[in-house]
């Protein structure tokens, strides 16, 4: 799906360098979930899968040279 989403917005060569999966203990660092969530997303999904929840990628993708006075790209 995010290769989609890259090759829509006129990139191109998309590679995956890189996946990872994230835990809520990790996504817990982060401002946008505060310890209150965190401990709402602990209660709601199973443990098997908290080390898990969901992956980092890192791609890396050319984008195209724009036309002359094209000033939009894709």
């Amino acid at each position: 799906m995010l290769t989609k989403k890259v090759l829509n917005v006129g990139f191109e060569a998309i590679a995956i360098e890189e996946r990872q999966p994230v835990g809520i203990d990790e996504l817990a660092h982060y401002p946008v979930f505060p310890e209150e969530l965190a401990e709402f997303i602990r209660r709601a999904i199973p443990e098997s899968r908290h080390d898990e929840l969901v992956w980092s990628v890192t791609l890396t993708a050319l984008k195209p040279s724009m036309p002359e006075g094209d000033t939009h790209g894709a």
